[in-house]
């Protein structure tokens, strides 16, 4: 999604966190806390199921503006991690392809990596480009 604000372009790519196995890790916590005898156990059991529900929520957030990007996580629909990243901290800039899926790496100069797959609508990885392009920051592409 497109927007602009005060003149400022900004792009908008959402990504949610495959359902598969946290669902089933939800429905063996689950089925695990009603066989156990333990109440502590149990208990145990259910605080792991809650955390498996939560994980069924996490949905992905990220907005790139012309010299920084805002990754957002959030749980329940509520922010949890807000980490604003600007052009001049990222070191360089990976991107593989692998079929029809794209991953994308964010070396920063602070030694981190931040990987970035599953986001939508199509074309992160050329606005990736662009955005590397206009702020003079070196693009890998081991394909």
């Amino acid at each position: 999604m497109i927007r602009t604000r005060k003149g400022v372009r900004i792009l908008t790519y959402k990504a949610d966190e495959p359902k598969f196995l946290w669902i089933l890790l939800f429905v063996l916590t689950i089925t695990y806390a009603y066989a156990l005898e333990s109440v502590v156990w149990t208990y145990i059991a259910y605080g792991l199921s809650f955390i498996f529900f939560a994980a069924l929520t996490l949905r992905y957030r990220l907005e790139v503006k012309e010299e920084q990007f805002i990754h957002t996580i959030q749980v329940f629909g509520f922010s949890l991690l807000k980490r604003t990243i600007h052009a001049n901290d990222i070191e360089k800039i990976t991107i593989i392809y692998l079929g029809k899926k794209t991953i994308i790496l964010l070396h920063l100069k602070k030694k981190l990596r931040i990987k970035l797959q599953r986001f939508s609508p199509e074309g992160i990885d050329q606005q990736m480009i662009q955005f590397a392009e206009a702020n003079n920051i070196e693009v890998e592409n081991p394909n």
